[in-house]
């Protein structure tokens, strides 16, 4: 079960073009006896990341970017699963590492550290398909208004075509007794996201990456994931409030191939089998990222450092409201559109 895929922001990994779509669209399905929400898309026609040099860095590679596919969410309830599933033309199944990851983005609420939308659900290459407890969900509404945004990565030499998405996504019912509780999805990065990547230029050698976060809401933490790149070594979380005794609130470990490819970042899930992990407003945390390159050189757009987490907050109706008027919300949406207006534009 990987909390990560419910956690993940948007995020690019290196050069994006636009896809070449045979046709292309989103189409929602509700199930009100299993209780899910499919959102199938496609059909999409995948170049390849790269013509030789197998084995470069990800920062190095060409990602293929979707359109921004808008709906409005049908139901209310909360969030508990999701399932993904590529296919071909035939609807033969392909590997999930065509993905580098893909985001179902909530404009009917904004982030906890950034006022910009809430990135609800998103799935990466590294993760897993998820299954939280019925007694826990990310609370959502009907008439929600979102939009998926899909990340290609095709690594093999030829082109990939026809081929689609389909995310099923589990929720609990409002009739279910007792209630979830509820959690949102919490996004740190090392980088500022508003409206623009959040890849940067990783040195050679070892290297470490930090931001602090001043914490508005006091709350839990139910669980952690998080994302980085080849030759990532480590993630975690601090509470610096204190400067002279900084306390370690997250550690995750990060599973390397031999050659120092990424394989995995540790998922916790510290709600689910005990108390959670309890963050106190007005202090501050300090996202801490590492990496150790041993190319020789710096790798261009190769890093990537955020952590995400499932957070019930003590006061839920403090949540900040999202602003539609606010500076940095309206930079976030203008560019969220400039990619499926990009996208558009190729396929006329």
């Amino acid at each position: 079960m990987t909390l990560l895929a419910l956690l993940l922001a948007v995020a690019v990994a290196g050069p994006v073009r636009p896809l070449r779509a045979t046709e292309h669209g989103l189409q929602v399905k509700v199930d009100s006896s299993q209780h899910t929400v499919v959102l199938t898309g496609g059909q999409y026609d995948i170049e390849p990341a790269m013509d030789e040099m197998p084995g470069m860095p990800m920062g190095m590679m060409m990602m293929q970017s979707s359109a921004l596919l808008r709906f409005t969410w049908p139901v209310t309830g909360w969030v508990r699963g999701v399932r993904l599933r590529i296919f071909d033309a035939d609807g033969k199944p392909l590997s999930r590492k065509l993905v580098h990851h893909i985001n179902v983005v909530n404009f009917g609420r904004r982030q906890l550290f950034y006022a910009i939308p809430e990135r609800m659900i998103a799935m990466g290459e590294e993760t897993e398909d998820i299954r939280v407890p019925a007694t826990v969900g990310i609370p959502v509404s009907a008439n929600m208004p979102m939009a998926a945004l899909v990340m290609w990565h095709n690594h093999s030499p030829n082109m990939i075509k026809g081929v689609s998405f389909e995310m099923t996504v589990e929720y609990s019912p409002t009739n279910l007794v007792p209630k979830p509780v509820s959690v949102l999805p919490v996004y740190l990065d090392v980088m500022n996201p508003v409206g623009r990547d959040v890849d940067f230029d990783l040195p050679a050698g070892p290297a470490t990456f930090k931001k602090d976060f001043q914490l508005p809401l006091s709350g839990r933490i139910i669980g952690a994931g998080g994302h980085a790149h080849d030759f990532a070594t480590g993630l975690a979380l601090q509470d610096v409030t204190d400067s002279t005794k900084p306390r370690q609130v997250v550690n995750l470990a990060i599973k390397l191939a031999p050659k120092g490819y990424i394989q995995s970042v540790e998922r916790q899930l510290p709600g689910i089998t005990g108390d959670g992990i309890k963050l106190q407003d007005s202090h501050t945390y300090r996202l801490v990222g590492r990496y150790n390159n041993p190319t020789g050189k710096g790798i261009e757009k190769g890093a990537m450092l955020h952590m995400a987490l499932l957070y019930v907050p003590d006061h839920p109706d403090q949540w900040p409201k999202f602003d539609p008027a606010d500076a940095d919300w309206k930079k976030d949406v203008a560019r969220l559109v400039a990619m499926g207006e990009v996208q558009q534009e190729r396929k006329q």
